[in-house]
């Protein structure tokens, strides 16, 4: 859960797994001559799902919004509430 799955510049969209630090999408966002615009001082060590779940707001928040407006979508698997059930 800690892989940079894909990075589309044309689309300024990076699409990542929960467990990938913010230092990780900040690199792997220059790598394509890119920003990723959240920026705190704990960056080597929160993830983005932690972010996601808080809604971090970080140091430029005024400028670019809450982690919710960084958001495209999220990918989530769910139980089948039917097989939980007793018998």
């Amino acid at each position: 859960m800690r892989a940079v799955r894909d990075l589309d510049p044309f689309d300024d969209v990076i699409v990542v797994e929960a467990g990938v630090t913010l230092a990780a999408v900040h690199e792997a966002a220059l790598a394509a001559d890119r920003v990723f615009p959240l920026s705190l001082a704990s960056e080597g060590s929160a993830t983005v799902g932690g972010l996601i779940s808080t809604n971090a707001g970080g140091t430029a928040v005024l400028r670019y919004g809450t982690m919710r407006g960084l958001v495209l979508g999220i990918e989530a698997v769910l139980p089948k509430w039917r097989d939980l059930e007793r018998p």
